[in-house]
C-alpha cells in the first residue's frame, strides 16, 4: 500500500472558558493543529496552492499598479498616475488597459500644458485674473503640476497688489534724526 501524505491544518476550536470572580472570561487558544491522514488514494492533488508562475506574478503586479493608477487619475495626480502606469506596462507590456490609460494621461497632459501656456501669456501682460483662472484649470487637471501651483501663487500675490490703492505704494521717509540713527546702526553691523 502506498504511503498517504499527512495533512496538517489549523482550525478554530471552541475551547472551554473559565470564569473568574469578576465575571470576565479567561483567554482561550484560537486554534490548534489537527493532523489527519489522507486516505483518498485516487486523487494525487496537493493540498497546498500551486506556486505562482512568472506570468501570474506579472499579471498581479500589473493589476495592482493599474488600480493605484486609476486612484491617482481620479484625484488628478498625473505624475503619480504616469509612474504607476510605467510600472504596470513594465510588468505587462501588452496590457490594453494600461496603454489606454496612458493615452488618456497624454491627452490630459496636453490640455494642462495648453492651459499653462495661456496662464503664462496672461501673466506676462499683467492679466492676473486670466492667469489665475487658467493656472487653476491646469491645476484641476493635474494637481501635481509644480508650474500650475507656482502660477496660481504668483497670480494670487500679484492680484493682491492690484487691490492696494496707488497712494499706499509710496514709501514714507522716517524723520531725519531716526534716519541718521538707523544709518549709523546699519554701518556698525
Amino acid at each position: 500500500m502506498p504511503s498517504s501524505p499527512l495533512v496538517v491544518t489549523t482550525a478554530p476550536t471552541a475551547a472551554p472558558t473559565t470564569k473568574s470572580g469578576a465575571g470576565v472570561a479567561a483567554p482561550t487558544p484560537r486554534g490548534t493543529a489537527v493532523a489527519s491522514i489522507n486516505t483518498n488514494h485516487s486523487s494525487n492533488t496537493d493540498t497546498l496552492a500551486a506556486p505562482l508562475t512568472l506570468a501570474d506574478k506579472q499579471r498581479a503586479d500589473a493589476e495592482r499598479n493599474l488600480k493605484a493608477a486609476r486612484g491617482y487619475l481620479q484625484r488628478g495626480n498625473l505624475s503619480a498616475t504616469k509612474a504607476r502606469l510605467a510600472a504596470a506596462i513594465t510588468a505587462q507590456p501588452n496590457n490594453r488597459d494600461a496603454r489606454g490609460m496612458r493615452a488618456q494621461v497624454s491627452t490630459l497632459e496636453q490640455q494642462r500644458d495648453a492651459l499653462l501656456s495661456l496662464a503664462r501669456g496672461c501673466s506676462n501682460v499683467g492679466r492676473w485674473e486670466c492667469a489665475s483662472h487658467n493656472a487653476n484649470e491646469a491645476l484641476r487637471i493635474d494637481s501635481s503640476s509644480k508650474d500650475a501651483q507656482r502660477l496660481v501663487s504668483l497670480a494670487s500675490h500679484e492680484s493682491a497688489w492690484q487691490t492696494i490703492p496707488p497712494s499706499a505704494w509710496q514709501t514714507v521717509e522716517p524723520p531725519a534724526e531716526e534716519s541718521h540713527a538707523l544709518r549709523d546702526l546699519l554701518r556698525h553691523h
